[in-house]
């Protein structure tokens, strides 16, 4: 094999490793809806926070994905069953990056996104949890698969990415222009967030069933079995449902209203076919894991488009 020919493949590697931008919008929107929620309630946008709390949390999950790449190492080369959504970046089990690299790669990550989190709270002068927030964040997304915590090998796992991903970006986002929130209404709006990617964690164990049982992974799905596991997806689900629903009868009326009934409806018909089975053929399980990542997005899209200043 040519120098060239192995450059390419690590560079390919590395790209894969890292997962494709769409991967980041689970974080980055959310922080982006709790921005909005901040400058619609009449705070001042301030670009720089805004753009450099979007890297810090791009950073973050970046450092979230490869510590994950590197504990699961051994779960991934196993899994036969992945997808496009489960098993990793295949990066590691195909011999394309150095596995020590990529903790080396996460530690950077980390430490950018420190800096980030010291400039935003003292250079622009942020509330005092900013850094503690961000510090928590990033130690759930090292603690997700990282020894000794290996949250996701215990079954709590799933419950942390919800407040990980789904509620603190938000609040964060919020947070950093308008301080602390006066009321539920901040966190209500996370609910469905949270909710939804939990349910985005659940669903894509189920291709990994095999080779996760197998290494000892004990996550909900294998420890609760992939019947009873459908049963969490589902309660997960009319809690997406339900929250989407509430928001638009509670604080919206209308068109607006309106628009939060679709993915309400979308998470009530993914409920309904996990439910009914759809895990346990390859071709449906990936049209479910496709819809249950859009669910969420969409989700959050719409709120954002709702709560427009």
């Amino acid at each position: 094999m040519s120098t060239a020919t192995v450059a390419q493949d690590t560079a390919r590697g590395w790209v894969k490793v890292f997962r494709a931008p769409p991967f980041y919008l689970v974080g980055v929107l959310p922080f982006a809806l709790g921005t909005l929620i901040a400058v619609a309630s009449g705070e001042d946008l301030v670009w720089a926070v805004w753009v450099l709390g979007s890297v810090a949390v791009a950073l973050i999950m970046a450092m979230t994905f490869l510590v994950n790449e590197y504990f699961d190492f051994e779960t991934d080369s196993a899994n036969v069953n992945y997808t496009k959504f489960s098993g990793g970046s295949r990066s590691l089990p195909q011999g394309l990056v150095d596995r020590r690299h990529v903790l080396i790669a996460a530690g950077i990550c980390t430490l950018i996104a420190a800096a980030l989190g010291a400039i935003i709270q003292f250079g622009y002068k942020t509330g005092p949890l900013t850094l503690p927030f961000g510090i928590v964040a990033a130690a759930i997304g090292y603690a997700y698969t990282g020894r000794p915590f290996r949250l996701i090998y215990r079954g709590l796992g799933e419950l942390l990415i919800g407040i990980s991903v789904g509620w603190m970006p938000v609040f964060i986002g919020y947070y950093l222009l308008a301080g602390m929130p006066e009321g539920p209404f901040i966190h209500l709006l996370s609910l469905p967030i949270a909710a939804s990617i939990v349910n985005v964690i659940v669903i894509n164990e189920y291709s990994d069933y095999e080779s996760d049982k197998a290494s000892g992974k004990r996550n909900l799905v294998v420890a609760l079995g992939r019947e009873r596991g459908a049963w969490v997806y589902a309660a997960m689900g009319v809690v997406t449902a339900a929250s989407l629903a509430y928001l638009g009868r509670a604080h919206y009326a209308g068109w607006q209203a309106a628009v939060l009934l679709l993915p309400a409806a979308l998470s009530l018909v993914l409920t309904v076919a996990v439910v009914a089975g759809a895990w346990k053929d390859p071709a449906k399980l990936e049209k479910v894991q496709l819809g249950t990542i859009l669910l969420n997005l969409s989700s959050i899209v719409l709120l954002m488009i709702i709560n427009w200043p």
